[in-house]
């Protein structure tokens, strides 16, 4: 919820100062622009108001630092549009739906104003996050009202922007009509006074109309500059944050430019959570327009100059519940866009050209603080840099920390510079690696809540590892290949903590490896790595990779992972499907495949199965009821998903098996007695979830053998 209330309080951006102060690039600038604001001082005079339906998508996400993004929620509303030309507008909720992996509050509740925007006509735009004023009385909400940003094209724009491009003129076809379109680049000026929310990107015009076809950029709320030392101080925990927008119009009845497509992205960087960002995201689709012609006479002084409350209401319980007309599938519009659409027109700051920008962070959260039974508590720090113009594609990080109970210093630089599509790279450090197999995105190490509480559910292994990286990511996202090539030592990990500081059960002991220094090879294919099962983008994904060893550790070993999400009208259906290999001259401990209750085969104990080969299937159908579909209100700001009672049934299937008596003597040397599996092992969970599949009450058993059935309270959408 951090980057809710970071894009409620606003983005914390200062303009960088310009060289030249001049407003327009040229005259013919100064001429476009003066035109384009002239045409939308005013409505058009024969739009008096209108009334549109809207699907709009809400979901919540992570990117990871590789670019791939995990999506954890995702809300969908259906909405009936209201707007007259005074600026007047009304937003009503008609229908309600959504999908969780954990428990955790409705955006609805942060919402307090209309989400969209109905017009780019006028003065300002009103942005989200607002106060809708005709709900409280106005001396409530002096420091709590709808933001507004300064239009682009507002008559008092010299004040805030400089105005370029416009040299270029695109088609655009509408049926058998061609439409030409003038671009012009939008840029901040360097005097700007603190406390106002400006435009940063690209304003696309009907060139011969001159009304705003799409605005595509970032808002930032500009503020006072940080004195140099409190900047320093805070660079560690400061959230960055930055509200990028896509707002596209459609020509309707061939008179008016109104809303067609909407996308707000707002991401946050956490330095304490390292590089990955944090991603909340809106898409909304407008259609169903119907017109109506103004009734007054006179016009003069219906526009869109004054700042009129957009409001937000909701329909009933029963009627949200009753809603049966989605045009689109849940997730299948913020499925399709990623956070990095947007980083042509990202503000200076966090673009990839400028000076050198560093900070003391780590490139993961657990680079900086975790905690497992091997070092039991390790405290770390970090450092980035992104070189930008000094050496153009260059990231480089070094982390370095010391385990507490283990007495170990372990850290690790890395660096990589990218060249278009291709990304070089060099890592190299002691690490301290799990050897658990087929694990889940979501799958922690080190977790210091868990390891508290006495959980430990990972092997490990202590690793000095120096390797190259070659990668190519295709330009659409969905094909991306990498090669390593560097060496590895591979140690035992001596375990340290015998027990959680709660909690009556021991840790087990870890396992054993075998040692020695290697030569180390990995070819990885991802295909869609933004599509996992165990997140909530619908698609299908998967990768494949090869690994070897050549030296004292001496193997080699092939991977397929295939993931799968679809959500038809009521169902949802998720299946993950695993397998692999270990094949060559030797099967080393570390590299064998093991399978148990941490690889969800639910009965079966800790790594109860391991094998040189193994393949496990896994899956999850879920049916909602379609009652119970309101959100339900705690307060005015905090609100819960819809209850949204789903009937449930996972299961899942593993097969562990041995190539040879090479392969059986190697799994002998495990601990806790594993074996192969011989026939597959089955087990079935079946139940119902409630908030959108955060939470199951669920029976639970395997069924490849007589076992009772076994009762538990679920968290997440687990398969």
């Amino acid at each position: 919820m951090m980057l809710l209330f970071a894009a409620q309080l606003g983005v914390q951006l200062v303009a960088t100062p310009q060289s030249d102060t001049a407003q327009y690039a040229s005259p013919a600038v100064r001429q476009i622009v003066t035109a384009a604001a002239l045409a939308n001082h005013l409505v058009p005079a024969a739009l008096g108001q209108y009334r549109a339906t809207v699907e709009s998508e809400i979901s919540f996400g992570m990117q990871n630092v590789t670019g791939s993004e995990g999506v954890v929620s995702i809300e969908q509303t259906a909405n009936e549009l209201l707007w007259k030309r005074t600026g007047e507008f009304e937003q009503h909720v008609t229908g309600y739906r959504n999908q969780s992996l954990g428990f955790q509050l409705s955006s609805l509740g942060f919402f307090q104003n209309a989400w969209t925007v109905p017009s780019l006509y006028g003065n300002r735009l009103a942005l989200l996050f607002g106060r809708d004023t005709t709900r409280i009385p106005v001396r409530r909400v002096a420091n709590r009202r709808t933001t507004y940003a300064v239009h682009p094209l507002a008559d008092d724009r010299e004040r805030y922007y400089r105005f370029s491009g416009g040299d270029t003129v695109q088609a655009l076809t509408v049926g058998n009509r061609e439409i030409r379109i003038v671009k012009l680049e939008i840029q901040p000026r360097a005097d700007i006074k603190p406390g106002v929310t400006i435009f940063t990107g690209e304003l696309d015009l009907d060139a011969d109309r001159m009304h705003v076809v799409r605005m595509r950029g970032a808002f930032q709320a500009i503020s006072e500059a940080e004195p140099a030392l409190r900047r320093v101080l805070s660079i560690t925990s400061k959230i960055e944050a930055i509200a990028y927008v896509e707002l596209v119009n459609a020509e309707v009845n061939q008179q008016f430019w109104l809303p067609s497509y909407q996308r707000f992205d707002f991401q946050a960087l956490v330095p304490l959570a390292g590089d990955g960002k944090t991603v909340f995201r809106i898409v909304s689709q407008f259609r169903n327009y119907d017109i109506t012609a103004p009734e007054a006479a006179n016009l003069s002084a219906a526009d869109t100059l004054r700042a009129v409350p957009h409001r937000l209401t909701m329909a009933t319980g029963d009627s949200l519940a009753a809603f049966g007309s989605w045009r689109g599938t849940i997730g299948s519009v913020t499925g399709n866009v990623s956070a990095e659409d947007f980083s042509d027109v990202a503000p200076l700051k966090w673009r990839t050209t400028g000076p050198p920008v560093w900070a003391v962070q780590g490139e993961r959260f657990s680079d900086l603080v975790r905690a497992n039974r091997v070092e039991g508590l390790f405290t770390g720090v970090g450092v980035s840099l992104r070189a930008r113009d000094a050496v153009p594609g260059l990231t480089a990080h070094s982390t370095a920390g010391y385990a507490w109970s283990e007495r170990t210093v372990r850290g690790r630089v890395s660096a990589d510079l990218q060249r278009g599509t291709w990304t070089y790279g060099f890592r190299a450090g002691r690490s301290l690696d799990n050897t658990n197999d087929f694990a889940f995105a979501l799958d922690s190490t080190g977790s210091p809540i868990g390891t508290v509480f006495g959980v430990d559910k990972f092997d490990y292994v202590d690793r000095v590892f120096a390797h190259g990286t070659v990668s190519r990511t295709t330009g659409d996202r969905r094909l991306r290949a990498r090669l390593e090539l560097g060496y590895a030592d591979d140690r035992p990990a001596t375990q340290h903590l015998t027990r959680g500081l709660f909690g009556k059960s021991e840790f087990l002991p870890n396992r054993p490896v075998n040692p020695g220094g290697y030569a180390r090879t990995a070819l990885i294919l991802d295909w869609n790595p933004n599509v996992a099962a165990e997140f909530l983008r619908p698609g299908i994904g998967g990768t494949l990779t090869y690994r070897r060893g050549d030296g004292a550790v001496n193997y080699q070993r092939t991977e397929l992972r295939l993931s799968a999400r679809a959500n038809p009208g009521r169902w949802t259906l998720a299946s993950r499907f695993d397998a692999g290999a270990l094949f060559g001259a030797g099967r080393p401990l570390q590299q064998l495949f093991e399978l148990g209750s941490t690889q969800n085969l639910p009965g079966y104990d800790y790594k109860q199965f391991a094998g040189d080969q193994a393949a496990l299937l896994r899956g999850i159908v879920m049916y909602r009821l379609n009652i119970w579909q309101a959100p339900i209100q705690l307060s005015e700001r905090f609100w819960l998903p819809a209850l949204a009672p789903g009937l449930s049934v996972t299961g899942q299937t593993g097969w562990a098996g041995s190539s040879g008596r090479e392969a059986r003597s190697a799994i002998s040397r495990l601990a806790f007695g594993s074996a192969i599996t011989g026939e597959a092992k089955t087990s079935v969970a079946a139940g119902i979830r409630l908030f959108g599949g955060a939470v199951g009450i669920m029976a639970a058993r395997a069924v490849d053998h007589t076992a009772p059935w076994r009762v538990y309270l679920e968290f997440g959408q687990i398969f």
